[in-house]
């Protein structure tokens, strides 16, 4: 399984830190996701959201 949200779809991002000096080093930020248990299609399912999600009220919780 992707460590993506369920809901919007968000994932990894990627860059690159340069330094003063302009050394690049590679750099991954991730979101903040949860595994929480939600109704989906009227079933009890654990799925992966992210934190804006959970606090918009996007999911309903079991």
């Amino acid at each position: 399984m992707a460590r993506s949200c369920a809901l919007c779809g968000k994932k990894a991002q990627f860059g690159a830190i340069v330094s003063h000096a302009h050394n690049v080093t590679k750099k991954k930020r991730k979101p903040n996701l949860h595994r929480i248990w939600a109704k989906v299609d009227g079933k009890k399912k654990r799925i992966m959201v992210c934190t804006k999600c959970l606090k918009s009220g996007k999911i309903e919780k079991v």
